[in-house]
């Protein structure tokens, strides 16, 4: 959590004052959504950390310009300004242009709005603090004597309702998963276009799901997994037994016969595909074995999975057969 920081009312007037003398009132918006249209996830935190840059100071009155526009710089005018609205609503008309969704349906760019009780609020979703879900983050524009800050909730959602912008796209790639999926060559490349927004994964990370594969990010990593080796991923409990991609997939070697296939590294493992053989992993002690035996370019590829063999375990492969046992270690025969 960010320390608060108090600023007099007098510097939001110097502020202003020098950003009308360097023309930024006027500057067109870096943006690439249109204002009361549809905008990414991506767009919306971007715009929304340049006050949080800035630490703009909370007024409810006038309006602070940067590359965005000039925007009323409290709680509301603030969320207008992150969704690229046309003017800053207030807490009553936020509800106008947003729709109720659960609490756990939560996603970064989403609000977290309030006008009961004495409390008129909103603030922007960011993530959850902790894996249970109950400690918003969040930016927003807290009150006299603060400026726009990211901040944590430790005591939950307090009675605020989640709600998310009516304009929203949520299938829009951004963050570490957007700049992997624009480098492979976005819709054009082999996963497609997007078909689910970005969501959370098992174990810490996030995911998106495309037309033919998925990008799956942990930190600060991203890979795109695919076609048969995502089809083996998925049916063997993926990410909870295998865990996160470490790099994406790539031509392996050739066989000794001419098999030709792809590989990708897990945390917990390799896949290993030619279209002769399917999908198998390989992994712990047999996989030392693999990689000191001279991998597929010399045992070929692997022609199932792991199975019991005497108290432990073996591994067909073309060329060779990789055992293990608790008491030998580990040792191949062709």
């Amino acid at each position: 959590m960010s320390p608060l920081t108090r600023r007099p009312a007098r510097r939001f007037a110097a502020l202003l004052l020098a950003a009308t003398a360097f023309g930024l009132g006027t500057a067109v918006p870096a943006s690439a959504s249109s204002p009361d249209g549809s905008i990414g996830r991506g767009e919306v935190l971007d715009r929304a950390q340049s006050w949080v840059d800035a630490q703009v100071p909370y007024n409810n009155v006038g309006c602070y310009p940067n590359q965005y526009g000039c925007y009323r710089p409290d709680c509301s005018g603030y969320v207008s300004m992150a969704w690229n609205l046309s003017s800053a609503l207030d807490t009553w008309h936020l509800w106008n242009v947003t729709s109720d969704i659960a609490a756990g349906d939560l996603q970064p760019g989403d609000a977290l709005l309030r006008d009961s009780g004495g409390t008129d609020h909103v603030a922007l979703f960011v993530r959850w603090a902790d894996a249970a879900h109950t400690q918003p983050v969040v930016r927003e524009e807290i009150d006299y004597g603060y400026v726009a800050q990211e901040d944590t909730w430790t005591n939950g959602l307090r009675g605020f309702s989640p709600r998310r912008y009516n304009q929203l796209d949520d299938l829009i790639p951004y963050g570490t998963i957007g700049v992997k999926y624009a480098a492979m060559g976005g819709g054009g490349s082999v996963l497609g276009a997007p078909i689910t927004g970005e969501r959370d994964s098992s174990l810490g990370g996030r995911f998106q799901q495309f037309q033919n594969g998925i990008i799956l990010w942990h930190p600060d990593d991203a890979h795109p997994v695919y076609g048969d080796i995502l089809r083996t991923f998925w049916a063997t409990d993926a990410e909870r037994h295998w865990g996160f991609p470490t790099t994406d997939e790539a031509d392996a070697a050739a066989a000794p016969n001419g098999t030709r296939g792809r590989y990708q590294f897990f945390e917990h493992g390799l896949f290993l595909w030619s279209a002769a053989t399917g999908t198998h992993e390989i992994h712990d002690a047999i996989y030392d074995a693999f990689a000191a035996g001279g991998r597929e370019a010399k045992l070929g590829y692997p022609t199932g999975d792991e199975v019991d063999e005497n108290g432990g375990r073996a591994q067909h492969f073309q060329n060779a057969t990789i055992h293990w046992n608790p008491s030998q270690g580990t040792w191949i025969t062709t």
